[in-house]
């Protein structure tokens, strides 16, 4: 049995460097940037108008009124002292004018524009190149790329880009006991919670497109299921069947089929029995407990870590935060314990509540939670009042949960 800090480094030190790929804009969204993007033009390309109004050329008190510009036309000049020409948000500046007038401060009769509040030289211009310039880089490599980021590549002239590939993911959950949750449970039988739970929590990480088996607590069907599952995918999560029972066929049959394992237990609770194995290729294997509570502590504390890590996130570490204990919490020493928690930040800092169920099996447990804390293996408990560590659910916390 080895420690949590051990249990991460070697998945760490196994897990693949990132790939790049190359993807149409429209597919970019939620992927990392492989590259730097720059920007073929400038941004505005010429001089443009902020607003509806006037492009008037020099302080006069009226002005004779030219032919109006519209978005996307070259217009002509405007040659003298007042004139001015109407002008569409966006379009371009004509030559010669010094402002644009905005419509509101304006009067327009017999032909004529009176000007009611004449605006400083050079208001309601957005000039040439003054957001961009030409051959500036604009995205940077390693950002996540959100809708905003596709709208800057496309005006830097990119119909595609570089990112790095996010992993292929199979979900497989064992146990003959278990039936789907749309059967009712027989002596001896229970719903299949794990793959509903494990596949939800990937997709609202931003990892879907998951594929999902189970099979019998059989080694022939977990082989044939197994190598199913990893034929389509880059890594393969397991539920349940790691454990040191009679029926825990998982660790033989991923060795069989040329899986090293690199551990198999961890001094943690809950999720003692969680395992990690690689095998060709690069590809990797997480054995989580049966325990719908241990799968989750398992996403959340390894598994997404290292779904970011593949995909070219430079933050893959939890941020650990701090909380004033509401109640206590007992344990016993020799095993680093995890809480899931009601984190709550008030005027005075986090306060964090545990549920009155703590147990492994007792998925209800977790309803209404946001958060898990946890206390060191030499640790005996904490005392109402007391700061602990706790990072919040990559669901409350999105990309503030990593550092």
């Amino acid at each position: 049995m080895i420690s949590v800090k051990e249990a991460r480094e070697f998945i760490a030190g196994n897990t693949p460097a990132p790939v790049a790929e190359i993807l149409c804009l429209d597919q970019c969204a939620g992927r990392i940037l492989a590259e730097d993007v720059v920007s073929d033009i400038a941004m505005p390309p010429f001089d443009r108008s902020a607003m509806d109004g006037f492009a008037v050329r020099g302080i006069c008190e009226e002005y004779s009124l030219m032919d109006e510009i519209p978005a996307g036309v070259h217009p002509p000049p405007i040659p003298s002292d007042g004139m001015a020409a109407p002008i569409m948000t966006g379009a371009p500046v004509p030559v010669g004018a010094d402002r644009v007038v905005m419509v509101e401060v304006t009067t327009v009769k017999d032909g004529l524009l009176t000007i009611n509040k004449m605006p400083d030289i050079g208001a309601n211009i957005c000039l040439k190149a003054e957001d961009i310039t030409k051959g500036q880089t604009v995205l940077n490599r390693g950002i996540l790329i959100t809708p905003s980021e596709t709208g800057i590549a496309a005006m830097a002239g990119r119909e595609t880009l570089s990112v790095f590939r996010k992993p292929t993911i199979s979900v497989l959950t064992t146990g003959t006991e278990v039936i789907p949750p749309v059967h009712v449970p027989g002596p001896g039988q229970v719903r299949n919670a794990n793959s509903i739970l494990i596949s939800t929590f990937l997709s609202q990480a931003g990892f879907g497109a998951v594929k999902v088996f189970h099979s019998a607590d059989d080694p022939a069907s977990l082989r044939n299921a197994a190598s199913q599952a990893l034929s389509v995918s880059d890594i393969l999560i397991t539920a349940g069947g790691v454990s040191m029972g009679t029926h825990d066929y998982i660790p033989s049959v991923m060795e069989e089929i040329g899986y090293k394992f690199h551990f198999r237990a961890v001094a943690q609770k809950p999720g003692k029995p969680f395992s990690f194995a690689t095998g060709p290729c690069g590809k990797m294997m997480f054995g989580l407990p049966g325990n719908p509570v241990s799968v989750l502590v398992g996403l959340e504390m390894y598994v997404l870590a290292t779904l970011r890590h593949f995909s070219g996130h430079s933050n893959f570490s939890r941020t650990e935060l701090k909380g004033k204990l509401t109640g206590t919490i007992r344990k016993k020493t020799g095993r680093l314990n995890y809480f899931r928690t009601i984190a709550e930040l008030t005027q005075q800092g986090w306060t964090l509540r545990k549920p009155a169920s703590s147990g492994s099996g007792d998925l209800m447990s977790t309803g209404g939670t946001n958060s898990i804390t946890w206390l060191s293996p030499e640790s005996t408990g904490a005392a109402e009042g007391d700061q602990v560590p706790f990072t919040l659910m990559s669901w409350a916390g999105g990309e503030s949960c990593w550092e």
